[in-house]
């Protein structure tokens, strides 16, 4: 929960800056809401230059930019053709430059569809943007997966991986949607997610009967992360 208490710092350190400069009347006049959105956008702003998260840069500007439509004189903008904008550039980026992150198996889901994938390698990344998709890991010695959901729906079913070295990482970011992962309750479970304005829920329980170790990490932005035990 690192970066949850870091973003939450940093806010309680803006917003204390905030009360005594605001009766100098040097601010305008802009609401508490409007601040704590624009410290939580600022903050995934930085969150996707550092993960290089092109949907996180892109929206958080975009939001930006309405929530202070008025004072940049860009009404005439805000909010659909902003929001497009972003949502085009976020697209045309990861495209251009997703690739370059890793060399792994990558499972992308089409915009505004929905799909079904089955995958079979050691390490995947599955990307799914606005449309439902699922992904069945049938792994015979499954290591790590990285996960990206943004404005979307996207089901990952583990009850399939074999761990053969004794331990498998998943890293999962979620925007603005759902992402349910499933997962053999039999298998211990380390969890290091971390929720901003959303959800990490649980539906049953880990008991950890096998030696496998499951690391999970990754953050839920304006969206929930559900873990299915089963």
């Amino acid at each position: 929960m690192k970066s949850s208490k870091v973003f939450w710092g940093i806010f309680f350190i803006l917003a204390a800056v905030y009360v005594v400069i605001s009766k100098f009347g040097i601010l305008p006049d802009i609401g508490v809401f409007s601040i704590i959105l624009t410290v939580f956008f600022l903050w995934l702003f930085v969150e996707g230059i550092r993960n290089v998260n092109f949907w996180e840069i892109l929206f958080s500007i975009a939001f930006i930019c309405i929530i202070y439509d008025e004072p940049l004189g860009i009404t005439a903008l805000t909010p659909w053709t902003v929001l497009g904008a972003a949502f085009l550039g976020s697209i045309g980026l990861s495209l251009i430059f997703g690739g370059k992150k890793r060399k792994w198996k990558t499972v992308t889901g089409n915009v505004g569809t929905s799909s079904s994938e089955q995958y079979t390698g050691e390490e995947i990344r599955c990307e799914n943007s606005f449309g439902s998709a699922i992904r069945y890991i049938n792994s015979d010695n499954f290591r790590r997966a990285a996960i990206e959901n943004n404005f979307g729906s996207l089901s990952v079913y583990f009850d399939n991986a074999i761990v053969q070295e004794g331990s498998a990482n998943v890293s999962v970011e979620n925007n603005f949607g759902e992402t349910n992962l499933y997962i053999p309750k039999e298998w211990k479970i380390q969890n290091n997610l971390d929720r901003s304005f959303g959800a990490i829920r649980e539906t049953g329980s880990s008991i950890g009967t096998s030696s496998t170790v499951l690391y999970l990490n990754g953050s839920a932005n304006f969206g929930e992360i559900h873990l299915h035990y089963i």
